[in-house]
């Protein structure tokens, strides 16, 4: 169900936008009074950040940084004195930063950070060892949650029973390789990338969906052709954000 209301409302903001620029772009060429900066580019990535964080309750980065961008390129337009542009990069790694302290976990759903607390805690007042002890280590290694700045993530998945994640890269790579992993349902992996490019190697049957927004980037899906053989039970759905950066899906 929230699935459901996440891609309906994903599909409402993007119609609203595309029929609110093009009635814009029409009262323009009909002879509106309205200023030429309102069709420029900064307005551009400034619409599409507002997008992004409509689709996503301004939860995701993507848009911040397109919004900060455009704004500071915009205002740079309007009053070249002011030159803007020279804080663009302090800024988005300001926002970045608040972004990794504040934003909530989506494994936190799972009550994967509250094992976390109660294992700390068992450490700390030298509780006996109890079998549950590794089934909570063995649910936490069902999920991805990768966080790559100005560095490279490569790792092997080899669960059974893979529930998703969270993926994000900025100036930076990640490489999973699940080709020995498997799913039992409906998964979700969220994957936020911004000058930032991620490569999934996954099995050849399993049923990949992509809910991704992508802004000047791009998912290629290069596992070779196998309709027969694909299982719809095994379905691993993509969801994020992606600017400047692209993701790769393949399969050996």
């Amino acid at each position: 169900m929230e699935q459901d209301q996440y891609k309906s409302k994903g599909r409402i903001s993007t119609g609203l936008f595309l029929v609110g620029a093009g009635v814009l772009l029409f009262a323009f060429k009909m002879g509106a009074p309205l200023p030429a900066w309102l069709f420029s580019w900064p307005v551009l990535l400034i619409s599409i950040g507002l997008l992004i964080g409509i689709r996503h309750n301004f939860k995701n980065p993507g848009g911040f940084i397109l919004i900060i961008i455009g704004s500071l390129n915009l205002v740079d337009r309007l009053n070249p004195n002011l030159n803007f542009q020279a804080y663009i990069a302090p800024l988005i790694f300001i926002l970045l930063g608040l972004v990794f302290i504040f934003k909530p976990s989506r494994t936190c759903k799972h009550g994967r950070k509250r094992r976390i607390g109660e294992e700390e805690f068992a450490h700390a007042t030298n509780a006996p060892y109890t079998p549950e002890q590794d089934e909570k280590k063995n649910d936490d290694a069902d999920y991805i949650n990768s966080i790559s700045v100005f560095g490279g993530v490569k790792k092997n998945i080899l669960t059974k029973n893979f529930k998703g994640g969270e993926i994000t890269c900025f100036m930076g790579g990640a490489e999973f390789n699940l080709s020995q992993a498997d799913i039992q349902h409906h998964v979700v992996l969220e994957v936020t990338q911004v000058f930032g490019g991620t490569k999934l190697i996954v099995p050849a049957n399993w049923h990949v969906k992509t809910e991704v927004v992508t802004v000047f980037g791009g998912i290629e899906d290069k596992r070779p052709l196998q309709a027969g053989n694909i299982n719809y039970d095994k379905v691993l759905e993509l969801v994020g954000t992606t600017v400047f950066g692209g993701i790769d899906i393949r399969s050996y």
